[in-house]
């Protein structure tokens, strides 16, 4: 038995069709889950930045406390009553960032309150998602 011609020729071509389909459908595939995956790459990065700058405006901070705590210390706020400092760090976790420090000192009935604010930053430029920065504001009695 011979099958019919004319079927043959109306089916011509449909399995080239369905493997265009099929090559396409995988493609979309393959970029979307590569997207997902750059995405995910990315919020990896900057987490791992802001844990950096939290460190790095907790580091500026802790400075600063201990120029007030330790008498022997010059500068900052134990010298004035409003400075501003900014620190670079080189130890290893918080390398390439920095904390920039202000402190005032507010009279509140009779008592010489301290202000610290530290900004840390970390990463390169502050327009890009590579980068993170984090504030922490501490107030603390003169001592």
């Amino acid at each position: 038995m011979r099958p019919d011609s004319k079927s043959l020729k109306s089916q011509q071509g449909l399995g080239l069709v369905t493997v265009i389909f099929m090559i396409t459908v995988g493609a979309l595939l393959a970029a979307g889950m590569a997207s997902m995956l750059t995405l995910g790459q990315r919020s990896v990065v900057q987490g791992f930045q802001s844990t950096r700058a939290m460190q790095a405006a907790e580091s500026g901070v802790q400075l600063e406390l201990s120029k007030l705590i330790h008498p022997q210390v010059n500068g900052g706020c134990a010298a004035t009553n409003s400075a501003n400092t900014t620190y670079s760090f080189n130890a290893a976790g918080i390398r390439g960032c920095t904390a920039n420090v202000t402190c005032t000192v507010t009279p509140i009935g009779g008592v010489d309150y301290t202000t610290i604010t530290s900004l840390g930053r970390c990463g390169g430029n502050a327009d890009t998602l590579d980068s993170a920065s984090r504030q922490i504001r501490v107030r603390t009695v003169r001592p």
